[in-house]
């Protein structure tokens, strides 16, 4: 990734994080699940789409941002193709597709995919950037 495509996916993030009021989890929350940190918070961490996905307050490489938005509103933040972002925004039907924890290849569209909608996550791909097979909920 280079460094102007560094940039602007992390002023999307700082957008994205201001607008919804968040702050970076504390020392004292880190590692815990994501059910039991407090609405307001967001996060990294290395096994979303799990359950009790632990948070830690420092990103490392292709880990996945996840905004705690109220108790029973959780996002996964990351990036798609145009192609699977557009049926993201706007299909009635059940989707599969391909969350990226930072722009990778194709996918450099910025979403932020709640949590409600995702049916089922398989695990992480652990390569080719890294990302998140989601099968999501008609929108």
């Amino acid at each position: 990734m280079s460094s102007t495509s560094t940039s602007a996916a992390s002023g999307e993030r700082e957008k994205l994080r201001a607008e919804r009021k968040l702050r970076l989890i504390g020392d004292k929350e880190q590692g815990e699940s994501i059910d039991r940190v407090p609405p307001g918070v967001y996060g990294f961490t290395s096994s979303p789409g799990t359950e009790g996905s632990p948070l830690f307050a420092r990103q490392i490489y292709q880990t996945f941002e996840i905004h705690k938005i109220s108790e029973d509103n959780v996002h996964f933040v990351g990036y798609m193709t145009a192609e699977e972002a557009k049926q993201f925004e706007s299909s009635a039907d059940m989707l599969e597709l391909k969350l990226y924890p930072e722009p990778y290849e194709d996918a450099t569209r910025f979403v932020s995919v709640p949590g409600a909608r995702v049916l089922k996550a398989k695990p992480v791909s652990r390569e080719s950037g890294n990302f998140l097979p989601i099968l999501l909920a008609p929108r």
